[in-house]
Formats: structure tokens, sequence, C-alpha cells
């Protein structure tokens, strides 16, 4: 069994975009992406009411699915299928029997698409399922991209709407906004319109992106660790007056400090910083302990332990129901300055 991606998946459509597909993966914005293509090269617009077919498949029934499967086109030459996150895996000796029949002989007019747009079919159950389709129709996997390939969607995209990006403000665009392609494509298009056809810079980023929280609290530790401590504090204030939880602040302090010390002890074994990667969760986030090195550059890992000792007695005193929270922040920041200032001289 081997699925496949998405560029097989494009080149399926693009030549031939009739028969039996199922789609999955942990990309949501790419399968919502090919399955309208899929609809779009099948189904003729002026008679789509008679010729697509949309089922939700945790009400339908497969029964449902076949009889349209098997109709004929009115007006058209082809009828599209689409079967929402139905639970095949649940299907009789019956079922299976009918759903080997539609895919095995699908009508040549027909493309019928099994979406798991919210089902994450990766238990054996569904094995069979998808060796079915492998062998009759398409699988096909659209699997979360890595940075590097954002970067360059980006980048191409940007420069097809006559606005380019400069140099490294797709990666910041990431740092700032997270790596879910929904959200990038939206901020994308708005600092596109911004830009009004000239280059877009990190500046434009600052003022026209939604951050993500993780991304405003990382922006207050790159602040403390460079010794600005005062526009730290600023910046945490207004997080603050936005009326951020302070139990998500201190969590996003907390993992900037983590990732200091994974990868301060990974240089000090002789190893790349980014080495921490293989064995804790930095799936599209990478660029973490690139910057976490930086940040951490003259914190011996004594300093760095007193650092998460301070906020892990922070993370005591938010737990108290009688503790101004708010203040606990500020504190704990005076003191991871005081720490850095101290362990740097």
């Amino acid at each position: 069994m081997a699925a496949i991606g998405e560029q097989k998946l494009k080149e399926k459509i693009r030549t031939s975009p009739l028969g039996a597909y199922f789609i999955y993966g942990d990309e949501d914005y790419l399968k919502k992406i090919y399955v309208g293509k899929i609809v779009s090269a099948v189904v003729d617009d002026d008679f789509a009411e008679f010729n697509f077919h949309k089922f939700d498949g945790k009400e339908a029934t497969l029964g449902d699915v076949y009889d349209s499967v098997e109709a004929m086109p009115m007006m058209s030459d082809n009828t599209c299928v689409l079967v929402e996150d139905m639970p095949l895996d649940t299907l009789d000796e019956s079922g299976m029997s009918m759903l080997n029949e539609m895919v095995v002989n699908i009508p040549d007019t027909c493309a019928l698409i099994f979406y798991m747009r919210s089902i994450n079919p990766s238990s054996k159950i569904w094995d069979s399922i998808k060796n079915l389709f492998d062998e009759y129709g398409t699988l096909a996997k659209l699997e979360k991209k890595k940075n590097e390939d954002i970067v360059r969607t980006i980048e191409n995209a940007a420069k097809k709407r006559g606005v380019p990006f400069e140099y490294g403000v797709a990666k910041y665009l990431i740092e700032c906004v997270g790596s879910d392609l929904n959200t990038i494509q939206n901020e994308m298009e708005k600092l596109c319109a911004y830009a009004l056809g000239r280059t877009v810079t990190r500046a434009d980023v600052d003022t026209v992106c939604s951050k993500s929280l993780e991304a405003k609290v990382f922006e207050v530790m790159r602040l403390l660790h460079s010794g600005r401590f005062e526009n730290a504090m600023a910046k945490l204030e207004t997080l603050i007056r936005q009326k951020e939880e302070p139990t998500m602040l201190l969590g996003a302090f907390i993992a900037s400090y983590l990732d200091i010390y994974r990868a301060r002890a990974a240089v000090v074994s002789g190893l790349n910083a980014g080495e921490p990667a293989k064995y804790y969760d930095y799936k599209r986030k990478e660029f973490r302990l690139d910057n976490a090195s930086r940040d951490g550059r003259g914190l011996s890992l004594p300093a760095i332990y007193e650092c998460i000792e301070i906020l892990a007695k922070a993370d005591d005193l938010l737990k108290s129901y009688e503790t101004d929270k708010n203040l606990v922040l500020e504190q704990t920041l005076t003191k991871l300055a005081a720490t850095e200032s101290d362990a740097r001289r």
C-alpha cells in the first residue's frame, strides 16, 4: 500500500480526474483544496444540481452513495459523488462487499470521493479499505508540509500576485502566525493587499498580521534575551492589558527556556543546536531551536537551570487562587532579566 502525495494527485486530477478516491492526511487545507479541484474538474457548473451529489458520511448510508454512483449523468458527461467522513471502518461484511463493488466497477462517467475531513484512518482496521483504493482507485495522503516548502509556496504565490516577499520575510510570517496553511493563506492575502504591488517587508508582517499568542510571547522573550528589559516589560504589559490568560503566557515563557536548555545542551555536547528536534515535537517549528541557540548565547547551563527554577516557582504561585497573577508574571520577568544579566557579565 503506497498512498500518493500532492504532486501525483495534482497530475492525476489534471490528466484523468474520474474514478474512485480516498483522500486523507493531517493537512486540512490541502485536503479541502484538492477535493475542490476534483469536483471542479468533473462537474459542469450549469448542471451541478443534477450531477453533483454530496453526503455527510455520518448521516448517509452506503446504499445512498451507491445509488448516486450508479446514476447516469443528466445533460452533462460526468457525475461526482462526494462523501465526507463516512466511518467505513464500521462496515459489516455486506457493507464491505458493496464498497468493493463501487470502487472496482465504478462507472467511467463518475468521480467518487471519500473525503476524510476530520477522521484519521490510522488503525489497522482501515488497511483493507486503503488497499482497495490503492489497487482500484486513488489513495492520496496529504501531509503537512515542511517549513521550507511552505516558504516556497508563500513566495511563489506572492510573486504570481505581483507582490514579492523580501528575503526571510516568508519564514518570519510562519514564525508569527504558525504553519497552518489556512491561516497562512489568509495572512498572505492581507499582506499582498496591503503592499499594493511593492515588496512585502518584515515591518508589514508586524503591522498587518494577526500574530499567534506564542509569537507574541516569544517577542517578549527575544527582547529579554537581548538585554532590552524595559521593552520586554512593555510588551508583556500590553499582553496583560489585552487580557491574555496568565497561565498561557507563563507556559510560553517556560517553552522559551526549555528550547534554550535543549539547544544549549546539544551544543555543549558537541552536537548541532537542532539535534533535539529528533527527540521532541518540533515538527514545523524547527526554527525555534535555531532562535533558542542564538538567544541563549552567553548563558551557562547552571544559569538556564536557575531560570527554569524561577519559572517553576511562578507556576506554583499562579495555581494559588489568592495570587495577583499579573504581578507574578511581571516579577518573574524581572527575576529572569536579573539572572540573565548576571550570567552574561
